[in-house]
């Protein structure tokens, strides 16, 4: 599978969910990066942890989009 991961608050700090569900998906054999809006992904997972960050609301090219994190 091929996995895009995209940090939506962007504010540098180390986004503990998507770097296990990178580590996860790496074991699986599956190919993990940031996602570049140029590719089609199979799954795109998008973190956001502080509410007061807006929302990424740009179409995404993915089978499956998965949002998650304490700021949603």
């Amino acid at each position: 599978m091929n996995i895009g991961l995209i940090d939506v608050d962007g504010h540098n700090f180390p986004n503990l969910a998507l770097m296990k569900l990178s580590a996860w998906h790496k074991l699986q054999g599956d190919i993990v990066g940031w996602y570049s809006g140029i590719e089609h992904y199979d799954r795109v997972y998008m973190s956001k942890i502080f509410s007061f960050s807006p929302d990424d609301r740009r179409i995404i090219q993915a089978d499956e989009v998965v949002k998650g994190g304490i700021g949603v």
